[in-house]
């Protein structure tokens, strides 16, 4: 997705035990080594830069297969506003890599709730298709910007997958934030962002593709009232629209039909900006529709095949007036399991023991080191990220 928010997307629990086949087809029963996650500044070039390594990509691995890292959260070092972003995979020596090779990165922010639901916000989300993130600027001034405040936490969660023939046995992830500081002049205008998807707001966000033409929608309200600035969207194979539309006025606001390849692989989705123009309005007392639109050739149900997220960038009416966190709602408390114990968004939660023979509570679940996200920024003294 190619905006701020976007898909729920998590990743996979780390620290099992596989076998791992590399480019040349040897394989060999081996430890993974857990991953983990460095934070650094760049003042000079104002951007937060985070890193996930080591991941253990064989070749030819779907991310169903592929050995994932667990959600990690890490410490917000600087006050400003964050200005874009981009995800990155790199080899062992630091070479940038195809990003075929990312399925899909979500940024989760623990103490903030989302527009349309209960959940964890979605600061926001990329995949194979997503170009850098970049928000308006005006002679190299932010005009918008999402606020942060150092000390906030954000957990990073990611799923990669490698459909190449080249294994690599050390990856990493880099998640690039560029940012305004706090003493920037004039101040950007704060926006936030919002995410739906054609499934509940918390649990499993992929679903079983019916053979032929079907739809999928799920609706609500949104918690406060504001102007849409910009939005996009995801889905999966054989995906035909994607569609948006404010069911009390019976208007379609938003639809998008995904970019494929020669092999009918989606290599990309539309967004579109309302920057110039302020934005599209949106109320509180309006049912608001999110669908998505198959059509399957194949004559047989796909497994976990379909995945309709839309999201996109907020200015609300009343910036004071968004409701705070309630870690108390069971879809909040939904949210967080699949986050830190699934962690697998495209996968029922009974498809996890059959990961590669591995379960999702191996190593003994260890949830302390998972929720601790004790990290050391360069420029900065040692904090603890905020468990949801």
């Amino acid at each position: 997705m190619d905006i701020f928010g976007g898909a729920a997307f998590q990743a996979a629990r780390a620290g099992l035990i596989a076998i791992i086949a590399y480019g040349t087809g040897a394989a060999a029963q081996t430890v993974a080594a857990v991953p983990t996650l460095q934070v650094t500044t760049d003042s000079v070039h104002r951007e937060i830069i985070v890193e996930l390594s080591p991941l253990s990509l064989p070749a030819r691995t779907a991310q169903h297969d592929a050995m994932q890292a667990v959600a990690r959260a890490m410490v917000i070092p600087v006050t400003g506003w964050i200005e874009g972003y981009r995800g990155e995979m790199l080899d062992s020596a630091g070479r940038l890599l195809s990003s075929r090779l990312i399925h899909h990165l979500n940024l989760i922010v623990p103490q903030r709730r989302e527009l349309f639901s209960t959940i964890m916000q979605r600061m926001g989300a990329a995949g194979a298709e997503t170009p850098p993130v970049e928000l308006p600027q005006i002679a190299g001034h932010p005009v918008i910007g999402y606020p942060v405040t150092r000390g906030d936490t954000l957990v990073i969660s990611t799923m990669v997958h490698n459909p190449t023939d080249q294994g690599y046995a050390a990856a990493r992830v880099r998640v690039r934030l560029s940012y305004a500081p706090e003493t920037t002049w004039p101040k950007p205008i704060a926006i936030y962002p919002f995410y739906l998807d054609v499934m509940p707001p918390a649990g499993a966000h992929s679903y079983d593709l019916p053979a032929g033409h079907s739809e999928k929608s799920w609706q609500g309200r949104p918690a406060v009232g504001g102007r849409i600035l910009a939005v996009g969207g995801h889905m999966h194979k054989y995906g035909v629209a994607l569609r948006f539309e404010d069911v009390t006025a019976g208007r379609v606001l938003w639809q998008a039909s995904p970019k494929t390849d020669a092999a009918g692989e989606i290599v990309g989705m539309p967004t579109e900006t309302y920057w110039w123009r302020l934005g599209i309005p949106v109320r509180s007392d309006h049912t608001y529709r999110l669908t998505a639109v198959y059509d399957n050739p194949t004559g047989a149900v796909i497994r976990n095949g379909a995945m309709g997220a839309f999201g996109g960038v907020i200015h609300p009416n009343q910036m004071d007036a968004w409701p705070v966190v309630d870690r108390s709602t069971p879809e909040y408390q939904r949210d967080v399991q699949a986050t830190y114990d699934t962690d697998m968004s495209d996968m029922d939660m009974d498809d996890m023991p059959d990961m590669h023979g591995s379960s999702p509570t191996a190593a003994g679940g260890d949830h302390a080191g998972m929720h601790a996200g004790m990290l050391t920024d360069r420029n900065s003294t040692r904090r603890t990220a905020e468990t949801p």
